[in-house]
């Protein structure tokens, strides 16, 4: 197999594991099993072998000696720092979608959260879960800015922040979607920016208060 074969094995390994990251199939703190993911995804474990190394220099996984690949948890500390970004990042994407996006993908940017009522059960809840990773996923895609896209993809900013599931209820975050939501629909690039930062510090704040509490209980 060429070696340009062999960086496109090891692409789309690397694409799937992220994939498997985000939707919780490997969770944090989980031992990676090279073995069980060869079988799985049908490769041999050397496009896996790369693919771990490149998802532990970009600290989605660690590698502890002689024990190999661990799925990372983040602080919350990292968290904190990771919720900030978005609030910053997010907030000019969405901005910028309020002046750049079609009136398609507005319109698409409408639906995500359509016909949630509440309380959820197990099912919907999950596709909450779903929506909201969609709707901050296309908030970015459709912002404009290639840069900005390429940043969430190679940082993997939302994978890691959105590892230990979602940081507030949908019952209390539903209701900031549906007013991010109206302020795209008025192409309010203000009040979108302002809606999307508080949103994203409301998440940051949940960390904050943890580490508060440990500090407290320290002293």
């Amino acid at each position: 197999m060429s070696k340009i074969e062999n960086k496109i094995l090891t692409d789309l390994v690397y694409e799937k594991l992220k994939i498997m990251i985000d939707d919780g199939v490997l969770t944090p703190g989980q031992k990676i099993n090279k073995l069980e993911l060869s079988k799985i995804l049908g490769v041999s474990q050397t496009p896996i072998n790369d693919a771990l190394s490149r998802l532990a220099g970009e600290k989605f996984l660690e590698q502890r000696s002689r024990q190999g690949y661990f799925v990372r948890a983040f602080s919350d500390e990292e968290l904190v720092a990771l919720f900030e970004m978005r609030g910053a990042l997010e907030g000019m994407a969405i901005r910028l979608c309020c002046e750049n996006a079609s009136s398609d993908h507005i319109e698409e940017l409408s639906r995500c959260f359509e016909g949630f009522s509440f309380p959820l059960n197990e099912k919907t809840y999950m596709d909450y879960v779903h929506a909201d990773k969609t709707f901050h996923e296309k908030i970015i895609r459709y912002s404009g800015n290639s840069i900005l896209w390429e940043l969430s993809r190679t940082s993997g900013y939302m994978i890691k922040s959105n590892m230990k599931g979602l940081t507030r209820p949908p019952e209390e975050t539903y209701p900031e979607h549906v007013a991010m939501i109206q302020a795209l629909k008025e192409r309010n690039g203000d009040k979108a920016q302002q809606l999307m930062i508080q949103h994203h510090l409301r998440s940051r704040n949940v960390f904050r208060a943890k580490l508060t509490k440990k500090e407290l209980n320290t002293v």
